[in-house]
């Protein structure tokens, strides 16, 4: 096991990020966009499966269940390429919502084309990348010790399925956020009136939709980047540099550099062999917690709302008052508007009116 890792701290984290990417959503149904509810839920589909991983290939490399890593490995791909996807969509709607577009008034029928839309590009796209995985694929998957099992790629085609969405995503949405941000700069008057009438979207929603898609792009871009000129630059160093001849060649011996490999064997690569790698230790570091920043971050942006507040405070008080026991309440003066005060994640002002506490009748 890599020391810097002492186990259970990454499996603990991911669990963490399972519970912070679903958590807003429980109180939030109806408000969240599909963009919104497929990037959380990407997210904690990642986090689960690393927290699973982590757990069973701590400190050793066996192949314990295999039919797992085939499903795990398939899920890393989807979250990959669901997250930017939805990252995406988002910088979309909001750049469509700058513009102030008479798309945003839609008729049923367009309702449900922006739908379809949104969900080729979140759920769809994802799973044609899984299914076309296959072609760059040599073997069933490697085991890395404590990471857990990983997918390998093998040919140039590699780069086109491995990378090709995820980059053209991002780079989409580091092209669209900028120009929403100019063109919120530029129309903040007639967008004020916009966010005021409350019909689409408060001013406080549009901020935290903003936020999570810039992040968004904002981390995952530059690394992005990085690794593809890496690969580039390792030339035969990475199975990514060999031309696509054929099936076979791909899939029996891996283009002759595995030599009685193929698409059935499994690949097991301890600690010991990747910590030496500056690089690889990146990689496999980066791999068991970014999706963990994602869901603090997410959860930092949807789940320090009033709303959500609120919600926290109801689950809190539910046992005792299964048990009669009522408490304090709080109650906030009628003055305060929720939606027109920003969340914990947007606003640093101390302007908050104060709570009156008051004992509920004790009536059982």
């Amino acid at each position: 096991m890599y020391a810097l890792t002492p186990y259970p701290i990454t499996p603990i984290g991911n669990f963490i990020g399972v519970i912070l990417a679903l958590l807003p959503l429980a109180s939030r149904v109806r408000k969240l966009s599909l963009a919104v509810w497929g990037y959380a839920i990407w997210i904690a589909v990642f986090c689960f499966q690393m927290f699973v991983d982590t757990i069973i290939w701590h400190d050793n490399v066996n192949v314990v269940i295999p039919v797992w890593c085939d499903i795990a490995t398939k899920l890393q791909v989807g979250a990959s390429v669901g997250t930017r996807a939805c990252a995406f969509v988002l910088c979309l709607r909001l750049y469509q919502m700058t513009r102030l577009q008479p798309s945003l008034v839609t008729t049923k029928e367009q309702k449900r084309r922006t739908m379809a839309f949104e969900l080729s590009l979140i759920l769809g796209l994802p799973i044609i990348v899984m299914a076309l995985f296959i072609i760059v694929q040599p073997v069933r998957f490697e085991i890395f010790e404590e990471l857990g099992c990983y997918s390998v790629v093998y040919s140039y085609v590699g780069y086109i399925i491995d990378y090709g969405p995820v980059t053209i995503l991002s780079l989409g949405s580091a092209l669209i956020a900028p120009l929403t941000l100019r063109s919120f700069w530029n129309r903040r008057k007639e967008l004020n009136e916009f966010f005021s009438s409350g019909q689409y979207v408060t001013r406080n929603r549009y901020n935290r939709l903003m936020m999570v898609a810039c992040l968004d792009t904002l981390f995952n871009v530059p690394v992005l980047i990085t690794i593809v000129v890496t690969q580039i630059s390792k030339g035969s160093d990475s199975s990514l540099n060999y031309p696509y001849i054929s099936w076979k060649n791909v899939h029996n011996g891996v283009g002759g550099q595995l030599p009685g490999f193929s698409l059935s064997s499994i690949l097991q690569t301890p600690a010991s062999l990747w910590s030496m790698d500056k690089w690889d230790v990146f990689n496999v570091k980066w791999d068991e917690w970014v999706y963990v920043l994602h869901a603090v971050i997410f959860f930092g942006v949807f789940g320090t709302t009033p709303e959500m507040q609120q919600f926290y405070l109801s689950v809190l008080l539910f046992v005792p008052k299964r048990f009669g026991y009522n408490g304090y309440k709080k109650q906030y003066v009628s003055e305060w508007n929720p939606n027109a005060i920003s969340d914990i994640a947007f606003n640093s002002s101390t302007d908050r009116p104060a709570a009156v506490t008051e004992p509920l009748d004790d009536r059982g």
